[in-house]
């Protein structure tokens, strides 16, 4: 079972917020079989550069047979992934254990 790696993204994913955000998980999402919870708990904003990283990334880590999951989000930040129409792409949880949990069954559910 691949450990799973927690991104904490803090402030602002804007243009530069997101391209250091793009840099920790691309490292990530190649590695097969990658699970990755992104805990939006420090997160104060997003711009479309980081609804961008966070597409590439959930793409990049299925890609490797991996998985990558978002919680902990603030409701302005779940009403901007709503409005982009993404709250049904990218995969939202309302707490780290939740997501946890959904990490955890994928990894089960690959092995099989």
């Amino acid at each position: 079972m691949s450990e799973i790696q927690i991104v904490q993204p803090q402030g602002r994913l804007d243009a530069l917020g997101a391209r250091s955000l793009w840099t920790e998980l691309e490292a990530l999402t190649r590695k097969e079989g990658a699970h990755i919870l992104v805990d939006m708990t420090e997160t104060r904003y997003i711009s479309s550069d980081g609804l961008r990283v966070l597409m590439r990334a959930t793409k990049a880590a299925k890609t490797n047979n991996g998985k990558l999951v978002l919680c902990c989000l603030s409701a302005r930040i779940t009403e901007i992934i709503s409005m982009a129409g993404l709250e049904h792409v990218l995969e939202i949880h309302p707490t780290r254990t939740a997501a946890q949990r959904a990490l955890e069954t994928h990894q089960t559910s690959a092995k099989e």
